[in-house]
């Protein structure tokens, strides 16, 4: 359009030179119609604005490094009054707290479906937004810019490394490196994993009155940890911790190990859950089968990139939620044993997404480094 319209101001120049050296009726009309065209063009488009129709999807959703399909619809009547639409779009990745503008152009004006194809570089849920509609004249010179609140919503998932194998042993019972392991405290009501005597708070359905009475003083039950919520895959999507700073790459490949995982975990019938932070507030979604594994994907996505707590741990091994899990697969760009000296409950794997691949013993954490530009091979040389 800037071309066109140095083109315009150019001709409507030399119409004026020409009528100034000629002086005839034929370089007036020429200036005359050269002066006319733009609030012509004006009056046909203000005409046409009053009929705008357009709308806005995208597909639902998409695996990272896959297309991302926008579909637009465009109509104005009378249909001449317009030479196309060009649409501009914000489209925001809410996870990574980034926005690009994308502009499109739309000729068909008869409303019918144009997909246009969008290649996002990160994974999260991504916010499409019609941040204005344009008018442009038939000449493509001039146009008049309608805002359009219209909007739509999509998922850009993370890799998934199928072939990933996690070793979780012969049962629930065993370690992720098929080591027994010992029963623990949790939060199951239908397993008693210790009776001890009463302690102020403690709630009425955890008292044992059968033993109570027997031994004349209360004693209260201590729950037990089922197998299928015992393994809890924890996300720490901090972009700054611990003095350094990490990668958009690196927390891409957060994601990408995390859902690695958990689907390898679904996929030889082992029940999980799958944990982040969220304001520092710890939440989970459990995995058992390929519906529960897709609803936790989509949860995931609403996990957004923060500066960074190292506190966070600290916070979840105060909560109830915490103590059933006897296993944690921490996923992380960032792993310092510090922070795992409040979870005592439970053995822990750290993964560290970062530039080089190693495997490290950390004061009974063992500490996986990941290399986020390989992480199959590192996945698979881990023997997770």
């Amino acid at each position: 359009m800037a071309v066109k319209r140095i083109i315009y101001v150019i001709t409507l120049l030399a119409a004026i030179a020409a009528f100034i050296v000629a002086n005839n009726g034929i370089t007036l009309f020429m200036v005359v119609c050269l002066f006319a065209l733009p609030h012509i063009s004006l009056v046909m488009m203000l005409l046409a604005s009053r009929s705008v129709q357009f709308d806005l999807s995208v597909r639902d959703s998409c695996i990272r490094g896959g297309t991302l399909q926008l579909a637009m619809r465009a109509s104005v009547r009378p249909r001449f009054c317009v030479g196309c639409v060009k649409v501009i779009v914000a489209i925001e990745n809410t996870t990574f707290h980034k926005t690009e503008y994308k502009s499109f152009i739309i000729k068909d004006l008869s409303y019918a479906q144009h997909v246009f194809d969008y290649n996002g570089a990160d994974s999260g849920r991504i916010c499409v937004k019609c941040d204005a509609v344009k008018l442009i004249d038939l000449f493509g010179i001039f146009s008049i810019k309608m805002k359009c609140p219209v909007f739509a919503e999509a998922i850009v998932s993370p890799m998934l490394y199928e072939d990933v194998v996690v070793n979780m042993g012969d049962n629930g019972s065993d370690t992720v490196f098929g080591d027994t392991a010992l029963p623990k405290k949790g939060g199951d009501i239908t397993e008693v994993f210790n009776v001890r005597d009463y302690a102020a708070g403690d709630p009425p359905n955890a008292v044992h009155w059968k033993l109570s009475g027997k031994f004349g003083i209360l004693k209260s039950k201590e729950f037990g940890a089922t197998d299928d919520r015992r393994t809890l895959i924890l996300v720490d999507m901090s972009r700054n911790k611990f003095g350094t700073s990490a990668s958009d790459e690196q927390l891409n490949g957060v994601l990408d190990v995390t859902v690695s995982i958990s689907n390898a975990l679904k996929s030889v019938g082992y029940y999980h859950s799958v944990g982040w932070f969220d304001d520092g507030e710890f939440q989970s979604s459990e995995v058992s089968d390929g519906d529960t594994f897709v609803r936790t994907v989509g949860k995931l996505m609403s996990v957004k990139v923060n500066d960074g707590n190292e506190e966070n741990m600290f916070y979840l091994s105060r909560t109830a939620e915490c103590a059933v899990f006897t296993k944690i697969i921490f996923v992380s760009a960032f792993v310092n044993y510090e922070e795992f000296k409040e979870v005592s409950n439970a053995e822990i794997t750290a993964i560290e997404i970062g530039d080089e691949f190693g495997i490290t013993n950390d004061q009974g954490v063992r500490v996986i480094s990941i290399p986020h530009d390989n992480i199959l091979d590192a996945l698979t040389a881990s023997n997770i």
